[in-house]
């Protein structure tokens, strides 16, 4: 298990999510070129005053998950000011991605990622040939593990791809985590759970459940737009999520976005 060294009191996370990155260099979905697209929000991820501590990729990171599109996307992440955790989505495969992304150096998987007074834990909740999401009895089993390892004094933030809570979105709340239930029900014995992250709904959210604060945060590539009956898209640029953890536990937090929405973004999609 890796460790992030940190010298502020504050620790900074940078969350960027869903990419779906194409195996052809350059090609389109929905209308956006999804590696231009991405590579203008890590350019802008770049310009913060001060580098982030950790960057936390929340999942879908290809569209295309062959060994190739991986690599390219190692070479596009090769480049950031800071470590790299990654956490698979259900457009992923988390083989490849642990042989083709993460190198153990810069790039890593793992479920713990130790900071100065606060841990974040990574699970896959993640099927198989499956949109929706489920937290295996295995990555329960891990979750507990890991709350029982970490010190009662450290704040714990846990990260997946899919949402825990219904979005308002009557097409994409088919496809939330599907035992969110046993997930609050085994957080709620630890109350230095501070947080969820999570990716998949392509959108700013910012929830309160009980003591827990869940957050998600823009696509780097196409938006989907808010309490939508059917499939559609938001004309909203794309983003990424700031965090900065304090040592008393408290979360500061908001979404940035470019300043336009990509080139030739198709509103009119009715889905991919």
């Amino acid at each position: 298990m890796s460790s992030v060294r940190q010298h502020r009191a504050v620790i900074r996370i940078v969350q960027i999510t869903d990419f779906h990155l194409l195996a052809k260099e350059h090609s389109r979905m929905l209308g956006v070129d999804t590696q231009a697209s991405l590579e203008a929000v890590l350019q802008t991820v770049c310009e913060f005053r001060e580098p982030p501590d950790v960057f936390l990729l929340t999942g879908d990171l290809v569209q295309d998950p062959e060994p190739a599109t991986y690599r390219r996307l190692h070479r596009l992440l090769s480049e950031l000011p800071a470590p790299v955790y990654c956490l698979p989505g259900n457009h992923d495969d988390v083989g490849l991605m642990a042989e083709a992304l993460a190198d153990g150096h810069f790039i890593f998987m793992q479920p713990r990622i130790a900071l100065a007074g606060w841990d974040i834990i990574c699970l896959n909740s993640t099927i198989a040939n499956d949109p929706c999401g489920h937290l295996s009895d295995d990555e329960l089993d891990l979750l507990d593990r890991l709350l029982l390892q970490i010190p009662p004094e450290n704040h714990v933030l846990v990260s997946f791809h899919h949402s825990p809570v219904l979005t308002g979105s009557r097409w994409l709340d088919t496809m939330v985590l599907d035992n969110a239930g046993d997930l609050f029900e085994r957080l709620e014995r630890y109350p230095n759970v501070r947080g969820i992250i999570m990716g998949h709904v392509h959108q700013h959210l910012d929830v309160r459940r009980g003591s827990l604060r869940l957050l998600a945060c823009p696509s780097t590539c196409f938006q989907f737009k808010p309490h939508s009956r059917d499939f559609a898209l938001d004309p909203l640029p794309q983003g990424y999520r700031w965090l900065e953890l304090h040592p008393d536990g408290h979360v500061e937090t908001g979404v940035e976005r470019l300043v336009a929405v990509p080139s030739g973004l198709d509103l009119a999609s009715g889905g991919y």
